[in-house]
């Protein structure tokens, strides 16, 4: 099955479950307006966690996976209920709280004074760390550096158990009502399931080793690494895809694109920018050290093989040239290949001159800091709708594909659609990040 209709069946499923309460939660035996807000009390409550509950799941890229090898498809939905579906669950304590005609500070601050409200506290503990959580995600994520939101990303794992611990005890549908009490059961059961998948990445039985065999210094930034399979088994990946590499057994993981893959020795060659600390890491590694790979993910570039005869436009920004290396250096004459790429100067240029001896005039070079008396194929500035208006005769019969920083790829793809080009003809690389 593709991956289309694996996330049109993903989608399917997180809605069926989320509106699934309303039909096992039973209506009020007595119509009143406190009895009505605490029924819609137990609806969000009970949403609200299998919610969290997907999100875990789209949170793992070692099992959504399983659902679609499009990380970056997976993990937007994952944001998006993030986002939005957190706050259908900060309107179960509130529906509780009027429902009860309790204060706000019975409902938000924890209290241990009576067994019913150490039970509440297990609730509470979990509303704010998704008030946390919420808040660092779609209040001030820009502000925050990738690490400060990761580390406060895992409040998410205590949100979960203490939102499941705190219902039996307080709802007393769950002890009376056998549909209730057999969802409740199966959120917790699924839960204890994918916590065990988790760890089954946490300690890398879903990762395999590598060897550095041999590195080359690309640019003053830029650094090839060729990586070979230190086992049995080996990562497959397709033409555009990357992987995540992890330095040691406890380490972070990133994602590389794919520059090249041997498939008769299973060697993989990657490309990386030295830009922060992590990347810095991976470029100090030396011949016969080790790593741990993780994927392969991605579909970017799928659609060519999907038609063959198509003229593509491929645009890069400094080292997102990379996942279109391995195609344009390899791709049969008979399909039209156009490379644009945008570098800071030509110091930086990453893999210049083999592309430029494949591909001829068409690969067309742009420099940000400009130099003087440029040869032919290349011009200073960024790449804009003239510039590709300039060199494609007809720039609609073409598919074009964006690799490189998030800014670039929007100038470029504004650019495109400016030259009346489908969006649906247009393709942008992201990293499940």
């Amino acid at each position: 099955m593709s991956d289309l209709p694996k996330r049109i069946l993903l989608i399917s499923a997180i809605t069926v479950t989320i509106v699934s309460p309303l039909f096992i939660v039973p209506l009020p035996v007595m119509w009143s307006a406190s009895a009505l807000l605490l029924w819609s009390s137990a609806i969000c409550g009970y949403s609200g966690i299998t919610l969290l509950l997907w999100m875990y799941i789209l949170g793992a890229k070692s099992i959504s996976r399983f659902l679609t090898t499009d990380l970056a498809a997976s993990l937007a939905i994952h944001k998006y209920l993030g986002i939005y579906g957190t706050l259908l669950i900060f309107v179960h304590p509130v529906l509780v709280t009027i429902g009860y005609g309790e204060s706000w500070l019975y409902s938000f601050i924890p209290q241990f004074t009576t067994l019913t409200e150490r039970h509440i506290m297990l609730g509470q503990v979990a509303l704010w760390a998704l008030i946390v959580l919420w808040v660092s995600s779609a209040v001030v994520r820009g502000k925050l550096s990738w690490r400060t939101w990761r580390y406060l990303h895992w409040l998410a794992y205590l949100a979960i158990p203490f939102a499941l611990l705190h219902v039996p005890d307080l709802g007393a549908q769950v002890q009376t009502h056998l549909w209730i009490k057999a969802y409740l059961s199966t959120l917790m059961i699924i839960y204890i399931l994918i916590s065990i998948l988790r760890l089954r990445s946490w300690l890398n039985l879903d990762k395999l080793p590598y060897k550095v065999v041999h590195r080359t210094t690309l640019t003053g930034l830029d650094t090839l690494l060729k990586l070979s399979p230190a086992g049995q088994h080996r990562l497959v990946p397709r033409r555009g895809q990357y992987v995540y590499v992890k330095l040691g057994f406890i380490s972070e993981d990133h994602p590389f694109s794919v520059v090249q893959y041997n498939k008769k020795s299973g060697d993989i060659t990657l490309g990386v920018r030295r830009a922060g600390m992590y990347s810095k890491e991976i470029e100090a590694l030396a011949e016969g050290d080790f790593v741990l790979l993780g994927g392969p993910y991605g579909q970017f570039t799928d659609s060519i093989d999907r038609a063959p005869s198509t003229p593509v436009v491929y645009i890069a920004g400094g080292i997102g040239v990379t996942p279109f290396v391995d195609r344009i250096m390899s791709e049969s004459s008979h399909r039209e290949q156009w490379l644009f790429t945008a570098h800071r100067n030509r110091e930086l240029a990453v893999l210049y001159a083999p592309l430029k001896e494949r591909l001829g005039s068409h690969a067309v070079t742009v420099f940000s800091q400009g130099s003087h008396e440029l040869p032919p194929g290349e011009a200073n500035g960024h790449i804009t709708a003239e510039l590709l208006r300039k060199h494609l005769d007809s720039p609609t019969r073409y598919t074009y594909y964006l690799c490189g920083p998030d800014a670039m790829m929007s100038t470029a793809r504004s650019a495109i659609i400016s030259l009346g080009v489908p969006a649906s003809h247009i393709y942008s690389e992201k990293f499940g990040w």
